[in-house]
């Protein structure tokens, strides 16, 4: 599989990485692949999220580039 390096705040790979354990994941990058691929695969409907989820979902993803 072809990859590609993504930047992501200090402060958001700190909290992933103190959640990989609890996750049962090994590193930071496999968790942010399986949270893409959920977002991406429509995993996450979007009537799950309150408006203000939403939106704040949306802002973390444009300050990291996605949107």
């Amino acid at each position: 599989m072809i990859t590609r390096k993504v930047e992501i705040p200090e402060e958001i790979f700190i909290e992933l990485e103190e959640l990989l354990p609890k996750l049962d994941m090994s590193s930071v990058e496999e968790c942010v692949t399986f949270i893409l691929t959920s977002l991406l695969s429509g995993e996450f409907d979007e009537g799950e999220l309150s408006g203000e989820e939403e939106e704040q979902m949306k802002e973390r993803l444009a300050d990291l580039g996605y949107m």
